[in-house]
């Protein structure tokens, strides 16, 4: 428990709050900090075991208001009920207070203890790792939110871990940035998982903690391990990103948001989402990127351009984790669950980075984005045209290098190469080239009969884009602002790709 959090219930007991919520990944920590702070009753309630107490004072007033058998268990009404003969300066914990926040007769029996608490210092502590509180208890509850744990307490915790085990702690920094973004708990298990007689075993901490982070909804760590000089073309993106990874405020995560403009319809203009989720949503977007001073980048352009392979690499340049935020997969069917779902996503990145993160959003079409989303990338938006003849010719290179593309009608791999006529193509339809040629075992110039580039299948999009960003964004291949007279050069001699 922080310092401040401590702090701020301290003033909360002092002028006799009466309700309390208090959203903390690790509810059994965050009461065990409260009560060696405070020698009143305290008890905690749990659906499972029903009212529990938690000092000798918490005893005395258990065994004055439940006789034999506990009518609260699987009951908060009864609970709430029963807490008006709590004595005065009683402390109740309620576990998993998200979960009966949506009954009105609980929420109403919630709220009647609100004047008689307040009269005589008792206190109601609502615990849950992320709420969204109704209207009615809303404006009568204090929030208190407990950050994940920072660098200083996950040292102390891993310090314990290998003093239990009678090891030495080598670089610390290496294992407290493997488990930042856990909470207390988990943090000391994946630690104690990972010990060998050699000290922590760093890179299956690394792969424990990606998993623990997947089991927050909508977030996902990318495994692939693809740097910038595995993407051909698109340089000038490629070496802006690389010099902010290594610049004055180096970001310890890269946070990724694939066609945000799919996830986000409906947030605003004429077809706006009734349910309100996509609006609740682009605020929290807003708020956590202004609040925590959050830059960003947007990739424009169309399917195949490399715009997701430049963000997932983005992380490898600097050898940090690349997030993948899917707000999608955070949209849930209960009232509220989408909003909470976001805001533990953010929490854990926020810890994950130690406040320092970088976004990059990627989309196919930036006219269905907010505006006021759009400011919020203060690095630039960043159009990715389709390659031109020297960026084809880059990413052949790399394509039929990892394929080992060959002719069959010659024996053995060759450095002379014929290429089909490519114009227009973008790089992923160069790679699909290259995978039919490998799986049916025919030259390129045959696979290319199964490819049809999206400069043909989708002529009109790929028009209208480059009108929108014509004078508007960067330009992700040469310098400055992006110009349509910029196409990508053309040619209709016969070329052999000539490999390293």
């Amino acid at each position: 428990m922080t310092p401040a959090l401590i702090q701020s219930l301290k003033a909360a007991r002092r002028v006799s709050v009466p309700i309390v919520a208090i959203t903390t990944p690790d509810p059994a920590a965050t009461i065990k900090a409260i009560v060696e702070l405070n020698g009143g009753p305290m008890l905690q309630w749990d659906a499972a075991e029903g009212l529990r107490s938690l000092n000798d004072a918490g005893k005395d007033t258990r065994a004055a208001i439940i006789s034999e058998v506990d009518p609260t268990i699987a009951n908060p009404f009864a609970l709430l009920q029963l807490a008006k003969k709590l004595p005065p300066k009683s402390v109740l914990f309620v576990h998993l207070a998200n979960r009966w926040v949506a009954d009105p007769m609980t929420v109403q029996a919630a709220w009647n203890l609100r004047d008689e608490f307040k009269r005589d210092q008792r206190m109601l502590v609502l615990l849950a790792i992320d709420c969204h509180w109704p209207a009615e208890l809303s404006g009568d509850i204090v929030v208190l939110d407990e950050p994940l744990p920072d660098a200083a307490a996950l040292e102390r915790i891993i310090r314990r871990v290998h003093q239990e085990a009678l090891l030495e702690l080598g670089e610390a920094d290496r294992v407290i940035e493997a488990v930042q973004g856990l909470p207390a708990f988990q943090a000391e298990q994946v630690v104690a998982m990972s010990l060998t007689k050699q000290g922590v075993d760093v890179p299956a901490l690394w792969e424990r903690k990606r998993k623990q982070i997947e089991l927050t909804p909508g977030l996902k760590v990318c495994r692939e391990t693809s740097m910038f000089k595995d993407i051909g073309g698109v340089a000038v993106v490629k070496d802006f990103l690389g010099r902010i990874m290594a610049g004055q405020s180096r970001p310890n995560a890269v946070v990724f948001v694939d066609e945000i403009e799919k996830f986000l319809a409906g947030a605003s203009g004429g077809a706006a989402d009734s349910s309100g989720v996509s609006q609740d949503q682009l605020g929290q977007l807003l708020s956590y990127m202004q609040d925590n001073n959050a830059a960003g980048c947007i990739f424009v352009g169309p399917p195949g351009a490399a715009k997701s392979a430049v963000a997932k690499a983005a992380g490898n340049e600097a050898n940090i984790p690349t997030i993948q935020l899917d707000l999608g997969g955070m949209k849930g069917s209960l009232v509220g669950q989408s909003e909470q779902s976001l805001r533990s996503a953010l929490k854990v990145v926020t810890s994950v980075s130690n406040g320092r993160s970088l976004w990059i959003a990627t989309c196919n079409s930036i006219s269905d984005l907010p505006p006021e989303l759009r400011r919020r990338f203060t690095l630039g938006t960043f159009f990715f045209e389709l390659p031109d003849n020297a960026e084809r010719r880059a990413i052949w290179n790399i394509w039929t290098d990892r394929y080992d593309a060959f002719d069959p009608t010659k024996k053995a791999r060759h450095k002379d190469i014929q290429i089909p006529d490519d114009e227009g193509w973008t790089g992923a339809e160069i790679r699909q080239c290259c995978d039919i040629a490998w799986r049916l075992g025919c030259t390129l110039k045959e696979a290319a009969a199964f490819v049809v580039p999206v400069s043909k299948s989708a002529a009109e999009q790929l028009e209208k884009l480059r009108r929108a960003a014509d004078g508007r964004f960067l330009s992700a291949s040469k310098p400055g602002v992006y110009r349509r007279e910029q196409e990508p050069s053309r040619t209709t001699e016969k070329r052999r790709l000539e490999l390293e």
